[in-house]
């Protein structure tokens, strides 16, 4: 089995180094080949620097340099992009999702083709975080046919879904629920299972920004619009052999 692991890093010198050893360690003995995706997303700090560096120790390791900062949701994509293995899931860099709950997710793929990781709660989460969750999740299942309750955390999909998708968003909060509503429409099966969730405790979250927020409202709001006139792509167009 092999998989790729998406990390988008932005101003995370403080978790990358602690991040990169506890993926290692979960990763090694779990997979034949597998690879960790750093996205350095342009921060202010050594983050980049670090990555760099850690990947000359590793041969695991790759490292992307976004030419200025894309923010987490295009750094994902960016990541998938450029990913080698059959399998792809991406994390954050202060380790929210821990890589040995594979265990629970790997097995369902023998019946379904997306595995999405639900939050059993959303620990260290503000009033102000909850409140904006709830939102998200309400408007998506009155928006949309899917109905999940936690679209953000992490998701294990095939690189051969990947490649064929044609995503609109760049948006933290809208990149992967348009992933799974396409996956949907495209006539894949996915399927949730609950996860525990580890809360930031070094560094600066970004996600319940307000314009991080509005972006992602922009997003799932023209995405509604576009799926609902038929006037997007869902998928890419077949390659045809020269």
């Amino acid at each position: 089995m092999e998989i790729t692991v998406i990390f988008p890093a932005y101003n995370e010198e403080e978790n990358i180094r602690q991040t990169v050893d506890r993926a290692l360690a979960a990763l090694r003995p779990r997979f034949e080949r597998f690879e960790i995706l750093i996205v350095d997303d342009c921060g202010s700090d050594a983050t980049g620097k670090i990555a760099d560096e850690l990947a000359g120790r590793h041969p695991e390791i790759r490292v992307l340099h976004n030419p200025r900062n894309l923010g987490a949701g295009a750094s994902v994509l960016r990541g998938i992009r450029h990913a080698r293995y059959a399998l792809v899931t991406h994390n954050s860099m202060d380790y929210p999702f821990d890589l040995c709950d594979l265990d629970r997710m790997l097995p369902l793929l023998a019946e379904t083709d997306i595995v999405v990781a639900a939050r059993k709660r959303r620990a260290g989460y503000t009033s102000y975080r909850k409140f904006i969750s709830r939102v998200n999740i309400g408007l998506l299942h009155l928006l949309f046919p899917l109905r999940l309750s936690d679209y953000n955390f992490t998701q294990i999909y095939p690189k051969t879904y990947l490649d064929r998708v044609e995503v609109v968003s760049t948006s933290a909060g809208f990149v992967t629920p348009e992933l799974l509503i396409r996956a949907v429409d495209m006539g894949l099966r996915v399927e949730a299972v609950e996860i525990a969730y580890s809360p930031r405790l070094k560094g600066q979250a970004t996600s319940g920004n307000p314009r991080i927020v509005l972006h992602s409202l922009a997003d799932l709001l023209r995405f509604w619009w576009l799926r609902s006139r038929g006037g997007t792509k869902l998928v890419k167009p077949p390659v045809r052999p020269a």
